[in-house]
């Protein structure tokens, strides 16, 4: 039976971050990551140029649509600091797939937490919203992310698909990744994500808002 879609979306919790839906007091925390040139080299919007540009884009995201899109703001708990945001979007429930993005501020990079953060999202993907397969489309200059990807487990299944993304006039190829729900638990990355989320059921800690 699949799922119906969330009528609120939920706080994820982790080790390190907690995963709150994305609001508009996020902004000026969150700006300081969408303005930085380095930081959306790869993204899919452009750098914000200002904090009102800032604003639009959160504002856009705080629509309440979870049967298509969702985004979470990855907020330290040690400081209280927003540093990123993860999403899901193109989610067909018919189908039981959607897509995932994420963006971390350049000063976090290389501590693990985009991999926490993710494996939380991923295994909420898969075990709230009943999904059987994700997808993540990366660019294939982002040496990094193409790394991190299969690190998490998702397979290459095509491209380059040329000229599939339009930012600042100027199109770019992408590579098509999946992962599926039994893939995902046939590896050892959830039994590292039972440690890494503390979570005895290998799954983050789920509260409702």
């Amino acid at each position: 039976m699949l799922a119906s879609p969330l009528p609120t979306q939920t706080v994820i919790e982790t080790p390190r971050l907690l995963l709150h839906p994305i609001a508009l007091s996020d902004a000026n925390g969150l700006h300081l990551v969408f303005s930085d040139p380095e930081t959306m080299r790869y993204v899919d919007f452009p750098p914000c140029a200002n904090l009102a540009e800032t604003q639009k884009r959160i504002q856009l995201w705080t629509i309440p649509l979870p049967e298509w899109h969702a985004t979470w703001t990855l907020t330290e708990k040690t400081s209280g600091a927003p540093i990123g945001i993860v999403t899901y979007h193109h989610r067909e429930s018919s189908n039981r797939h959607l897509e995932v993005g994420y963006v971390l501020g350049r000063s976090h990079w290389r501590h693990g937490l985009m991999r926490e953060a993710m494996g939380g999202l991923i295994d909420y993907c898969f075990d709230a919203l009943a999904m059987h397969r994700i997808e993540v489309t990366v660019c294939p200059d982002n040496v990094a992310a193409v790394r991190f990807t299969e690190s998490l487990g998702f397979r290459r299944e095509g491209g380059p698909l040329r000229d599939r993304s339009l930012v600042q006039g100027q199109y770019r190829d992408l590579l098509l990744y999946g992962l599926l729900e039994r893939d995902w638990r046939a590896t050892t990355i959830p039994a590292e994500a039972a440690m890494i989320y503390a979570a005895p059921s290998r799954r983050p800690q789920l509260r409702p808002i």
